[in-house]
């Protein structure tokens, strides 16, 4: 008896379709996962920068700022330098950026006046002997990348008038810095805090009004400084202390980062 062959049966239409439909689906969900695992990667990466650079800067200007005032016979002189740095005029003002990229030309400026114990700037130039020291710091473009605001400080010789060095980009990535003045009434109680511009009201005159400064109330935006897709096209308003409302349309990470600094040659 011969034994019937069964015939060998493909893959009906209609199976063939249903297979494709899955593995397609299947594949969106791989490429889906692929693309968000990036996203989140990105987006974490961005954030830590944006840490990074905000504790950084942060830490940075209180560094300098906590010395305002303070001489190297533990004496003390005004904290904040309101005169002019050659073309820096006044050398602590409002509003005072040096950049066209967005944001930096509304961010403000401070000269932290003192003696310094190691004879050095903020950029680590020597200071000749026995001269006033102003730490100046600022907002501007990025000599190396114009695209990009940085972090400027620049040492200013106020015995000799004459700037020490060029200025140093000491951060990427701050957009703009915006500062507050601590003013204290004859308690030695801090009232209000007011801008630079009106700090020679406080008592009168400049050198009265910065006398009173007892601490400064610090905010800076910073940014990853690169458009990222991981980031929507939209217009974000951004508002730091008392300076103008910013409106910003890119794909440009950014947080609000601030601090409030003593002047520790009041506290003594």
């Amino acid at each position: 008896m011969k034994k019937r062959q069964k015939k060998q049966q493909g893959l009906s239409l209609i199976e063939l379709m249903i297979a494709i439909t899955i593995g397609t689906f299947i594949s969106l969900l791989v490429v889906q996962y692929m693309v968000t695992s990036s996203r989140l990667f990105k987006d974490q990466g961005a954030d830590t920068n944006l840490e990074q650079n905000a504790t950084f800067a942060i830490s940075y200007l209180s560094q300098f700022i906590r010395q305002a005032g303070t001489r190297e016979d533990y004496g003390t002189v005004v904290p904040l330098y309101s005169g002019a740095c050659e073309n820096f005029d006044p050398c602590t003002s409002d509003g005072a950026g040096m950049a066209s990229v967005t944001a930096a030309e509304t961010s403000d400026r401070i000269a932290v006046q003192m003696h310094p114990d190691n004879g050095l700037d903020c950029t680590g130039t020597p200071l000749p002997g026995g001269s006033l020291l102003a730490n100046v710091f600022y907002i501007a473009a990025n000599v190396d990348e114009p695209t990009i605001n940085s972090l400027y400080c620049r040492g200013y010789d106020i015995t000799e008038e004459e700037w020490l060095s060029a200025g140093v980009a000491v951060i990427d990535g701050v957009d703009q810095m915006q500062v507050l003045y601590g003013v204290a009434d004859s308690s030695e109680r801090i009232f209000s805090y007011v801008d630079a511009a009106r700090v020679p009201n406080v008592d009168g005159s400049a050198v009265k009004g910065w006398n009173r400064v007892r601490a400064i109330k610090l905010a800076i935006l910073v940014s990853d400084g690169y458009d990222s897709r991981t980031v929507d096209l939209d217009t974000r308003n951004y508002q730091l202390l008392d300076g103008p409302r910013l409106s910003i349309t890119d794909r440009v990470s950014r947080r609000i980062y601030s601090t409030t600094i003593a002047l520790n040659s009041k506290l003594l």
